[in-house]
This record gives structure tokens, C-alpha cells and sequence, in this order.
């Protein structure tokens, strides 16, 4: 599913309406808006990431940490003050500063009023990341569930080792279900939190790069789900 398809069907179909009512917009304005904004925004970000390793392991950790989680779902985690500050910080990161921001998405769309875009970018950069974490979720999902696949590889075969496997294969369900439920109501982590762990953890020791250590992601897995078909 593209960007813009996962962003036109959040929130039952009134993501745009939700941002519009938090921006003093009106929801034909913030789809126009985001359809150019949110586009612009990936790409860069996808750019950066490339060229930037501990940028790519903080995204690899937000989409481990927050696991089932439905951000595009949570219009607070949209528009709410953490979310605006969050998405400035994105826009930090993937631009270089807020001013840089602001003149390469102006680029991206002249017709936005300054107010709005001041408004819209960091919502946009936000609702990227949330897109991005949510087309993930199975990598996630995955990562979680491979110590108890192994313990059910190494347990004896035959009809214990069957049983075994069908006790982890529940468990994990079990789990899955869970999580998926709380995370619905909350962010475990935010872009902002997990950036700022990523840059202690790597100023505190030495760490061997990303591709080489982490063998089952690459920023071209994390990014096709929402990447080739941005909506444009």
C-alpha cells in the first residue's frame, strides 16, 4: 500500500479532517497539502537514512519498540504537542535544520501559505514516520516472535516437540493480540525518545554498522512498503 493510500484510509477515512481541525484548515486544504508535503518528506528521509547509519538504527528501533502499533490510528499521536514536537525533530534530522526544511518543502509545493506550512510540515513528517512504523509492523512482529521460534526448533521432535511448538505458537498469538490492543492506545516510543538513546548508546561505545550486524532489515525493507507509489 502507498503513503498517501495508508494516510487516505487511517482513522476510518477522516485522517485529513482530524489534522485539518487541528491546523484551522479545511480538509480539502490539508489533503492537498500532505499529498505533496508527505511525499517530499519520505523521499528525503529514505535519502538520509541511506547515507546515515545511526539515523537508519533509530528508525529500526522505533518500529522494533512500538512493535503492533497503530500510530496512523491515533489522532494524538498525530497532532498533539509531542507528535508537533516530534515531527520538528524529523525535520531537523532529515533536513539539516527547520529553516532548510521549510524552504525545500516550500519547494515541494509554493502554493501553501507560510502559516499553514509551518503548521502542515511537522504534522507531515510525523504521519511519514507513523506510516512507516505501521508498514512494518510485521518485521516487528517477527523480530519478537523469533526466540520463542527457536525455542520450539530446539525442543525434542515428535509428539512433545509438537505440542511444545503449538504451547509458543499460541503464546505468541496470544501476545500478538495484546500487544496490538494496548499499543493502539499508546506510543511505547516517539521518534524524538528513540533518537536521542540511539545517539547516547553510540557516543557511549563503539558499534559495528547497521548492514553488516543486522542481517534481517536494510533501509530498502523497511522503506518498500511505502515507498515507489508515493502518491504522487
Amino acid at each position: 500500500m502507498s503513503l498517501m493510500s495508508m494516510l487516505d484510509q487511517a482513522q476510518g477515512g477522516r485522517l485529513f479532517t482530524v489534522v485539518a481541525r487541528s491546523v484551522d484548515l479545511d480538509e480539502a486544504q490539508t489533503r492537498k497539502a500532505m499529498t505533496k508535503l508527505c511525499p517530499a518528506i519520505a523521499e528525503r528521509l529514505h535519502a538520509r537514512a541511506t547515507q546515515d547509519e545511526e539515523l537508519f538504527q533509530s528508525l529500526l528501533d522505533l518500529i522494533s519498540d512500538n512493535g503492533a502499533a497503530s500510530p496512523l490510528e491515533d489522532a494524538d499521536a498525530l497532532t498533539g504537542a509531542e507528535a508537533v514536537s516530534d515531527g520538528n525533530a524529523i525535520l531537523d534530522d532529515v533536513f539539516g535544520s527547520r529553516s532548510a526544511a521549510m524552504a525545500a518543502l516550500r519547494s515541494a509545493d509554493p502554493s501553501i501559505p507560510e502559516r499553514e506550512l509551518a503548521k502542515l510540515a511537522p504534522i507531515s513528517a510525523t504521519a511519514v514516520v507513523a506510516a512507516l512504523e505501521q508498514a512494518n509492523q510485521p518485521l516487528a512482529l517477527a523480530a519478537a516472535a523469533e526466540p520463542q521460534r527457536a525455542a520450539g526448533a530446539a525442543s525434542s521432535q515428535g509428539f512433545f516437540g509438537a505440542l511444545v511448538a503449538a504451547i509458543v505458537a499460541g503464546i505468541v498469538s496470544a501476545l500478538t493480540k495484546k500487544l496490538t490492543a494496548s499499543t493502539r492506545r499508546r506510543r511505547p516510543s516517539t521518534y524524538s525518545r528513540t533518537r536521542t538513546q540511539r545517539r547516547t548508546t553510540t557516543a557511549s561505545r563503539n558499534r559495528t554498522p547497521a548492514r553488516r550486524r543486522t542481517a534481517n532489515a536494510s533501509v530498502e525493507d523497511i522503506f518498500k512498503g511505502i515507498l515507489g507509489k508515493l502518491g504522487k
